[in-house]
Order: structure tokens, then C-alpha cells, then sequence
């Protein structure tokens, strides 16, 4: 990483959408750090109650919080700390990192070992680091960085201010948005999994997988993130989507012509099966499928390593396998949980009864 971006307190308070409501504005900051460990260049934050008493002894320069715990009885702040008013303090550190952190390192300019084949267009500042393919027909946006073996196959689009990191693929007449970040080994538009079962015409038992060929493409929408290792299949016919500012985290699966919304949240080892269809903010937790041809509703959530095999109503939760309610859910494990104590309830009562109907007899 290189070197941080220092900022004073009141430009920071103004990148986060904050006030200075105590202290020093043109104290400088380097970075962000946990309250406990911050340093004199530091800024931190607080989001919960159980926090608060760790502000007693931070030597951080600022932190940011929400206004009315300022108010509160049992929180003490240095005074050589600035505050820093926020309302919502997790975004506002997310904020603050972005504008302190350094560049990542990586190409600048066009490396002389790229491939860079005729009638590729290359925007204005792109940087393309060592051994990049790219295919004739291909556009590269303004300001886009491609990191070190990167493929963007002939007729594919990687929209302005994208970082594509090492060993991405984008295979042909695939689209890639602005501001897209897609980290080392994502594969956009490999083949959707599609093939027609037929057998042998003696009728023996032997199947035929007889490839569909998959002749559609796949558009990633703005401010997309994809996380390592995750595959974004081509449709078998029209456009598999991801829609703008959705997140999908490392070694996930999406289908062939699946629909994501705007700002999804795939978590690591989810898979969406072909044909689905996900409405706006939906929340898939880790290790959770989604079966082929369902609707998901806007808002829903899914919790990990849930298999949902119905269509979900709009912000509805589900888990389990087969996915239902979260609140049945929870109730069918307390019940699980119950079966050791239900069932020597069962013997107990079988005892009483054998020896009842013994000393009838």
C-alpha cells in the first residue's frame, strides 16, 4: 500500500457527511484505527453501546459518533479528541478509509508485454499491466486499471474507472460497467451449464449430453464488486444481469440468464441456479442455492446454508433446507433440540404403563 492521504478533521467531517462539534478541525489524520489502539493521527468510530467505555482512554485525534451519545452519562471523551457528529458511523468509517487509504499498487501506463490486439479501444489513463489480452473490437474505459493477466475477449466492454485484478477473464461481448471492482480469478461469461439428455438409439441405458450452445452474454452493471474466484455464466440465449451497486463476494455461482436487482448482497459460496430471478436488495448469507427459474422478491434475505426451492414474497426471511420462515425455522430446532428429552419422557411413560397394566392383569 502506499502512503495515505492526510486530511485534516474538518475535511474528513465533510467527506463523511459529518459536523465538528468539539475540538481541533485542523488536526491532521492519517488513517483510521479501533478505539483502543488508535494513535495521535488517528481517527475512530464507534457503532455499539458496549463500545462507549473504551473512549475513556483513546489517544485518537477524532471520532466519529452519533450526537446523542455525546449526551450520555456513562461516555467520556479526551479532550484532546475532536468529535465528529455522524448519523450513521459505520458509513462514515467506510468513508473515511476510502478517502485516507493509498493506492493499491499496481501498472501504470500500458505494459510493453501486453497484447493489445487491433481495433481494441483504450480510453484515456487506463493503465494495463503485464501479459493483458485484449481482443480486437474491445473497449477499455476511461481511467480503468487491468492488473497482470487479464483476458477481455474481443467485443467485450470494461466501462470507466473499473479495476479488473490479476488473472480476470471477460470473455467476448460480455459488458462490464463503470466503477466495477472484480477481484483475481472472477470469470465473466464462461458457458451457461446447459445440455440436452438423450440416450442411445439401441436403448441402452447410457446418456447423451448433447452441449446447448450458449449464445447470449452477460451485463455487469455500475459499481459492481465481485469477489475472487466467483463465475458469472453467459446466457444460453439473451443476457444474464447483475444490477448496478450489487456485492457479490468470493467463489460464488451465478447461472445461466439470471436476473440480480440493484443492490444485492451475494455472500461467499451462495449460487443462484439459471433462469432466477432476484429483485432489489435481496441478502443471500453464505453457502445458501438458490434452485432454476424462481422470483425472488425485493428485500428478502436468505440465511446461510439455506436452499431455497419456492419463489420468496418481498422481504420475507427464510432458512433451513428446504428453505421456510425463519421464525418456523427456529422453532423446528428447539423441537430437535427437545426430542432426547421427549423421547425418555416416551420410555418413562411406556414403563408406567407396562407396570400398570401388569399388576391389572
Amino acid at each position: 500500500m502506499s502512503a495515505s492521504q492526510p486530511r485534516t478533521v474538518a475535511e474528513l467531517a465533510e467527506i463523511v457527511g459529518g459536523e465538528v462539534v468539539r475540538g481541533d478541525g485542523l488536526a491532521r489524520i492519517n488513517r483510521v484505527m479501533p478505539t483502543d489502539r488508535a494513535a495521535a493521527d488517528a481517527v475512530t468510530f464507534v457503532t455499539k453501546a458496549k463500545y462507549y467505555s473504551s473512549l475513556a482512554h483513546t489517544k485518537a485525534a477524532a471520532v466519529m459518533l452519533e450526537p446523542e451519545v455525546l449526551a450520555r452519562s456513562d461516555v467520556t471523551i479526551p479532550a484532546t479528541t475532536a468529535v465528529i457528529a455522524v448519523r450513521h458511523p459505520y458509513v462514515a468509517f467506510a468513508r473515511a478509509a476510502q478517502a485516507l487509504a493509498g493506492r493499491v499498487p499496481g501498472p501504470v501506463g500500458v505494459h510493453p508485454s501486453a497484447v493489445i490486439e487491433a481495433g481494441a479501444e483504450l480510453g484515456r489513463d487506463v493503465a494495463i499491466g503485464p501479459f493483458v489480452f485484449i481482443g480486437r473490437g474491445a473497449k477499455i474505459g476511461d481511467g480503468a486499471t487491468l492488473y497482470a493477466g487479464v483476458h477481455v475477449e474481443p467485443g467485450a466492454t470494461v466501462g470507466a474507472g473499473s479495476v479488473l485484478y490479476n488473472h480476470v477473464v471477460v470473455r467476448h461481448a460480455c459488458q462490464v460497467g463503470a466503477r466495477c471492482i472484480l477481484h483475481p480469478g472472477v470469470v465473466i461469461g464462461s458457458d451457461g451449464f446447459g445440455f440436452a439428455l438423450d440416450t442411445r438409439p439401441d436403448g441402452e441405458l447410457v446418456p447423451i449430453h448433447e452441449k446447448i450452445p450458449q449464445l447470449g452474454d452477460v451485463v455487469i452493471e455500475d459499481d459492481v464488486e465481485i469477489g475472487s474466484n466467483a463465475c458469472v455464466d453467459r446466457a444460453a440465449l439473451g443476457t444474464t444481469r447483475i444490477g448496478a451497486g450489487t456485492k457479490i463476494d468470493n467463489l460464488v455461482q451465478v447461472g445461466h440468464n439470471v436476473e440480480i436487482g440493484p443492490g444485492c448482497i451475494l455472500v461467499a459460496q451462495s449460487g443462484v441456479a439459471g433462469s432466477s430471478k432476484l429483485g432489489k436488495r435481496v441478502i443471500l448469507g453464505a453457502q445458501t442455492g438458490v434452485s432454476g427459474h424462481l422470483k425472488i422478491g425485493n428485500g428478502a434475505m436468505v440465511l446461510g446454508q439455506s436452499g431455497v426451492m419456492n419463489d420468496l414474497e418481498p422481504n420475507q426471511q427464510v432458512m433451513g433446507s428446504p428453505a421456510v420462515s425463519r421464525a418456523d425455522a427456529f422453532r423446528t430446532i428447539i423441537r430437535l433440540r427437545q426430542l432426547d428429552q421427549l423421547f425418555q419422557r416416551v420410555k418413562k411413560l411406556e414403563r408406567l404403563l407396562t407396570k400398570k397394566n401388569g399388576s391389572d392383569g
